[in-house]
């Protein structure tokens, strides 16, 4: 098992959660305000990752985001590996074997991120929000299925950018991708998300 489709596994296991909405005050209500303001306004990103588990792995390459629904995960040697989400579908690519693996995203945590607009009211519930010296922390679960997983989204704050996500499966394995030298709001190439199955691409047959 490659360590990407690990990640995979992890992003798609079930989270026996009981966690309920954090009370939050009025100084906290006002930045989980300016955090959602933030995502929904955020259309693209390009830059690099690193990727990181709980359990040792390691991995690293370059994504491309655009909201609503489409971001690409391009993996560094020695991984020979691509996850591509569009559609509304996740796509697992083992280049090496040309093995796809497909996968719903609302399925995944990883559709807090990649949806349109972001309401606290109506598709997710704060389950944490955590402020430290230049590091804020927004902790979410979906909320009509919040068995799914939990997503936190780490954000600097001066300005708020986003910079890292976490998720947690239900034996309690993190796997993080922190953002590197990413850039928002930029041009991304109309091609950027095209994929096409190996066994349907007569250019390498």
């Amino acid at each position: 098992m490659t360590r990407l489709f690990f990640f995979l596994c992890l992003i798609l296991l079930p989270l026996q959660s009981h966690a309920e909405d954090v009370k939050l005050t009025p100084e906290q209500t006002q930045l989980a305000e300016k955090l959602r303001t933030y995502l929904n306004e955020l259309k693209t990103l390009k830059g690099t990752f690193a990727q990181v588990s709980s359990t040792g792995s390691y991995a690293d390459g370059k994504v491309i985001l655009q909201r609503p629904g489409k971001m690409r995960l391009t993996y560094n040697p020695p991984q020979q590996t691509e996850l591509i989400v569009r559609k509304g579908t996740i796509v697992y690519h083992d280049k090496e074997f040309r093995q796809v693996t497909y996968y719903p995203l609302n399925a995944t945590p990883l559709a807090v991120l990649l949806q349109d607009t972001l309401s606290f009211e109506e598709d997710v519930r704060i389950i944490d929000l955590a402020q430290s010296p230049g590091v804020i922390e927004l902790t979410l679960v979906d909320r009509d299925d919040p068995g799914m997983g939990t997503v936190t989204l780490v954000f600097s704050d001066a300005p708020i950018q986003l910079r890292k996500w976490v998720i947690v499966d239900a034996q309690g394995i993190m796997t993080q991708v922190s953002l590197l030298n990413a850039q928002t709001d930029v041009p991304v190439a109309s091609n950027a998300f095209d994929f096409i199955d190996p066994k349907y691409d007569l250019s390498n047959k």
